[in-house]
């Protein structure tokens, strides 16, 4: 990958973490549902039918989930940034 774009991806994923991190200081519900993610995953791991099986299903499953909520993250701070331009196009603020 290009020095440029890797330097643009490591400040949006700074700006997403951070982005997040705020989310959860100051959202109670978010913070709950942090923990519960947490709670679930440790009651899953001690769980006795948590066989090499399911396992690797669940495994699955969870990395296309952060990696499908991860892009939908990235798309839709992009699209909040370029829809932020639009506006302030329209309003003169910039041409």
């Amino acid at each position: 990958m290009e020095l440029w774009k890797e330097s643009l991806q490591t400040a949006l994923d700074e700006r997403l973490d951070a982005a997040f991190a705020e989310l959860a200081e100051s959202n109670a519900d978010v913070r709950d549902a942090i923990k519960q993610q947490l709670e679930a995953s440790i009651l899953l791991k001690d769980h006795p039918k948590y066989d090499d099986e399911l396992k690797q299903i669940a495994d699955s499953y969870f990395e296309a989930m952060q990696l499908l909520l991860g892009e939908y993250s990235q798309h839709m701070y992009i699209q909040g940034a370029k829809d932020c331009v639009t506006v302030l196009r329209e309003l003169g603020v910039i041409k």
